[in-house]
């Protein structure tokens, strides 16, 4: 009996060890460089953030091609947007944001001028570096150089506010819906300008309609339309997605589903591998929206993107600045126009979309509002999602996506154009 007592601690011990070499191997091992990444090049094609780069180094970049909004943690000398009440003929006039977050909140200074790059899978629109270009005009707005504050004679504008998925992140300037929307109600015999006013200061909702109450309004709109993204309007895991938990890391991992085996890397990497074979893949008995609106406000999601619940749907701050948009488009002799995209995720034939409520509930309320609305979740349903995106590192919608939508876009401002 003594000696199956000790053959079997002997087996433990052996086990123990072979498992805690296991993983002291596994640590020491370098991290793998994910083989899909973005990163930037100056308009001198030098590359920033490929490899190793300092704070200093990131900080000169950015400050090259964009503006914070004035604070005091900012260094001297700094340019920044305008004070609250002054103005110039770059931005508009100054105002103050809904939330302060340094180098989070900026804009495109004037005539900048970079490159998006991809490693990895290439869209065969790349150029030979696997990049997109972008030139910012002297507003600050991804559009015509010779742009002016004043409608030319006999012409419609539309003026499109949202974040970047209205900007063109990752597809080229003339290739972005903008642009095509504007070539498709030109042909329709319309004689409109369609300006591109996205990514310029702005991520949510309320940051939409201050942008036009004091910078965007002065381009003098017909219609002003307004793009919503889900990150609009719900926390998530992903920037772009929702992923589900099992394929997180531990650090992305909130307490209540951190597990045991989370402890080992060797484990924890194990056990993502095999759940990763599906990491957007979200269980359909679940409705995701109703529990990402009910997460509390210190929960791991909302602090890893330095937010709150009242940046969001569940909290009314949407609601609330889409009809202040709608108002001033009503002193404004214009028309109020909202679209939404859905996250380029599960909208292949028969997969299950997540995220269809709150499409409902953005759709509700525009009709309760009388503002136009168009839902782009139609349209895009049946998609294989990895032919929309970007990249794999970058789920913004590509050149083929801005394709598929503008008909319907083009449709929608048709309308609203013909409107008294």
């Amino acid at each position: 009996m003594n000696q199956i007592v000790t053959r079997l601690l002997l087996v433990s011990a052996a086990l123990a060890g072979a498992v805690g070499l296991a993983e002291w191997f596994w640590r020491s091992q370098p991290v793998a460089v994910p083989r899909d990444r973005m990163y930037f090049r100056t308009a001198e094609h030098q590359p920033i953030g490929l490899g190793p780069i300092t704070v200093a180094e990131e900080l000169a970049f950015r400050l090259s091609i964009q503006a914070p909004w004035p604070d005091p943690a900012i260094p001297i000398g700094t340019k920044t947007t305008p004070l609250a009440g002054s103005s110039n003929n770059w931005f508009g006039e100054g105002y103050a944001m809904p939330r302060t977050a340094l180098l989070k909140n900026v804009t495109w200074l004037p005539n900048s001028h970079f490159f998006i790059c991809y490693t990895g899978a290439r869209q065969d629109y790349f150029d030979t570096d696997g990049c997109v270009e972008y030139r910012f005009n002297q507003f600050g707005i991804r559009d015509r150089d010779d742009l002016t504050l004043n409608k030319p004679t006999g012409e419609q504008r539309v003026v499109c506010i949202g974040d970047s998925f209205t900007l063109g992140w990752g597809v080229r300037k003339d290739h972005n819906w903008p642009v095509l929307v504007e070539q498709e109600l030109r042909k329709l015999g319309a004689n409109v300008q369609v300006l591109n006013c996205g990514g310029a200061g702005s991520a949510y909702v309320d940051e939409y309609s201050l942008a036009l109450q004091h910078r965007h309004g002065r381009f003098q709109p017909d219609v002003v339309l307004v793009t919503l993204c889900l990150n609009d309007l719900l926390v998530t895991n992903g920037k772009l997605s929702q992923f589900a938990t099992a394929a997180l890391a531990p650090i992305d991992l909130p307490e209540s589903e951190r597990r045991w085996w989370h402890e080992s890397r060797l484990l924890s990497d194990l056990a993502r591998g095999i759940a990763a074979q599906h990491p957007l893949d979200l269980d359909p008995t679940r409705d995701w929206v109703t529990e990402l609106m009910q997460l509390p406000a210190d929960h791991l999601w909302y602090r890893n993107k330095e937010e709150t619940p009242q940046c969001y749907w569940v909290k009314g701050t949407p609601q609330r600045s889409l009809r202040e948009i709608r108002e001033w488009c009503d002193q404004h002799g214009a028309k109020a126009a909202v679209v939404i995209w859905p996250f380029l995720q599960s909208l292949e034939t028969g997969a299950f979309y997540p995220f269809a409520k709150m499409h409902e509930l953005v759709r509700d309320f525009c009709r309760q509002e009388n503002l136009s609305f168009l839902d782009l979740l139609p349209v895009l349903r049946g998609q294989q999602c990895t032919d929309l995106w970007v990249s794999p590192a970058d789920m913004h919608p590509n050149e083929r996506a801005q394709q598929i939508v503008t008909p319907a876009l083009a449709r929608l401002l048709a309308d609203a154009l013909k409107r008294p």
